[in-house]
């Protein structure tokens, strides 16, 4: 598997969790338009984002996390396909606890656990620049953010709850400011407030 396609045809036949089309298709112009060196990514699932990401952008080099030590074997197999071991760094191991390179990342991606978004942002956002971006994906989780009563599972329901306290958090930080954009899944994306002199 080391091209986009076959990427994203796995991605749907095993249900892997990855970017919607036109999530990706976003993803890729904000590359383009930021044009980053340093991307830092949560959650690696297959390596889909990581891949694209560092074939968009020449010399970029990206950080990418993954818990699941099964999806992480296979996302090092496919970056090393697609021959980009040496401007993709897969960490194996649970993004509140592992280190990553101290860089200063243009764009931090956030895509693993939803339960933990603001936990993910706090950890990460000391690690971005000054014009960086952090875009969080699922905020609307399948629709059921804006419409809890859509399920009966309490497990859904706790994460539903958590990325609705996610959102509150972000739109009350003082020093970034976030839109919600109406894609994909739910894209959030935050900035910093420039600071008028």
């Amino acid at each position: 598997m080391n091209t986009f396609d076959e990427l994203t045809r796995y991605g749907i036949v095993h249900l892997v969790p990855i970017l919607q089309a036109d999530s990706m298709e976003y993803m890729e112009s904000l590359l383009k338009s930021l044009k980053p060196k340093w991307f830092l990514e949560i959650g690696t699932a297959i390596g889909r984002t990581a891949i694209t990401a560092a074939m968009t952008v020449e010399d970029l080099h990206v950080v990418t996390i993954e818990k699941d030590p099964e999806m992480a074997a296979l996302a090092r197999e496919n970056i090393r396909k697609a021959g980009l071991e040496d401007r993709v760094l897969l960490i194996e191991g649970d993004a509140l606890e592992t280190e990553i390179p101290k860089e200063s990342y243009d764009l931090i991606f956030i895509d693993a656990a939803k339960g933990q978004y603001q936990r993910f942002f706090e950890r990460y956002t000391p690690y971005l620049s000054e014009d960086g971006v952090v875009v969080s994906d699922n905020m609307f989780f399948h629709g059921l953010v804006q419409h809890p009563e859509r399920t009966n599972n309490r497990h859904t329901k706790g994460l539903i709850k958590r990325l609705q306290r996610y959102r509150t958090f972000l739109e009350s930080l003082d020093d970034f400011e976030t839109e919600i954009l109406e894609m994909g899944d739910g894209i959030a994306l935050t900035r910093r407030k420039k600071q008028h002199v």
